[in-house]
């Protein structure tokens, strides 16, 4: 009963994301459409993560995860704006390096698309164990992009 209880705290996020989805892309606030992808990315690693530590990992959630990954990593060059970065009255992580330095930012996302396309090509044959060695790599571009080109609160 207890994987039950998880499976369907699973679904349930899922289907939440599903229906939020329209929202998160409509705000005029383009650093509140940053900041919600960017958790719905962590949400969605996250999943996989648990997924994968998992003893029977859920082939059908590491593959909605990794698509959901993949869509917003092709959504994320339009989250960065000039005139979008830190300034006084407005909460923000990124640093202004993503502005000054915008073809290594360029370089960073496009690393994190490809990786993130190649991990929902992997998800999509099943093969958990390719799945835990993409996700590394996965994971490693965000942490380059995080050290990089945002402020670690």
């Amino acid at each position: 009963m207890k994987a039950h209880g998880r499976l369907g705290r699973i679904i349930a996020t899922f289907v939440g994301c599903a229906l939020a989805a329209p929202l998160v892309a409509a705000p005029t606030n383009i650093i509140a459409t940053r900041i919600a992808g960017f958790r719905e990315i962590g949400a969605a690693y996250k999943n996989i993560n648990d997924s994968l530590r998992s003893s029977s990992p859920q082939i059908y959630v590491l593959q909605i995860s990794a698509r959901q990954i993949r869509d917003y990593a092709r959504q994320q060059p339009g989250w960065f704006p000039v005139g979008s970065g830190p300034k006084p009255g407005v909460k923000t992580a990124a640093k202004p390096e993503i502005w000054g330095q915008a073809a290594a930012f360029k370089t960073a996302q496009d690393n994190f698309a490809k990786q993130a396309n190649a991990f929902a090509a992997i998800a999509a044959t099943g093969d958990v164990a390719k799945m835990r060695a993409q996700a590394k790599a996965l994971g490693q571009t965000c942490a380059a992009c995080h050290r990089a080109f945002r402020i670690e609160q």
